[in-house]
């Protein structure tokens, strides 16, 4: 079974979400402010992406206004994903904004692994399934995987930059058009990674020559 240029059961799928801040117009009364992870803030909206970071398929899309937190936004994109008979638990990686327990509890009980990024300001986690990912931060091999959400980062750099996304969201109000013209744009650059996969041009090698 082929899946995105990619053969489903065999390996492990690495999957990564996160978001990004999309400024929008200051007469846009459907906008809000939200801080990035500069800290520095932005009136508008924020795009968030679950992607399966080895064929570049985008497995769930949000877009909201940019106050709204990450958390409970992903938590609600983990759980269209979808499994198949003989796959290894996707592991999900992602920065310390869903370093949540209830996060945590969702993807054990949807078979997946979460790994995410820890908040130190936050103090030593105490629930169990932040517990476990403090533990497995500290071994190589998750270390590495968790390295992988630059890659999300260079296709939110991609969407933003050189196809023109914050221009063409710059253009519009409210949050159903902002909507449509986002997924018009991640329609693109899901196409652009399904033609790569298919020429043999995994998408992981493309981030990196970008990068």
């Amino acid at each position: 079974l082929l899946r995105g240029g990619k053969r489903v059961g065999r390996g492990r799928r690495v999957l990564a979400m996160d978001a990004t801040l999309l400024p929008a117009q200051r007469s846009d009364g459907e906008a809000a402010w939200g801080v990035g992870s500069d800290g520095g803030w932005v009136y508008g909206y924020k795009l968030h992406l679950l992607v399966d970071l080895d064929t570049g398929e985008v497995l769930a899309l949000r877009v909201t206004p940019a106050s709204w937190h990450d958390s409970p936004v992903g938590r609600g994109m983990l759980w269209g994903v979808e499994r198949f008979p003989g796959e290894k638990p996707p592991v999900v990686v992602a920065d310390a904004a869903y370093e949540g327990e209830a996060n945590f509890r969702l993807t054990r009980r949807r078979g997946m692994l979460l790994v995410t990024g820890h908040n130190r300001r936050r103090g030593r986690p105490k629930g169990r399934g932040r517990l476990l990912n403090l533990r497995r931060r500290g071994r190589g091999a998750y270390r590495r995987l968790l390295g992988r959400r630059w890659e999300l980062e260079t296709v939110f750099g991609l969407l933003k930059g050189p196809m023109g996304l914050v221009g063409a969201v710059g253009r519009v109000r409210g949050l159903k058009a902002v909507a449509l013209q986002v997924e018009a744009w991640v329609m693109a650059w899901s196409v652009v990674a399904q033609l790569l996969g298919q020429a043999g041009l995994p998408i992981t090698r493309v981030l990196r020559a970008v990068a």
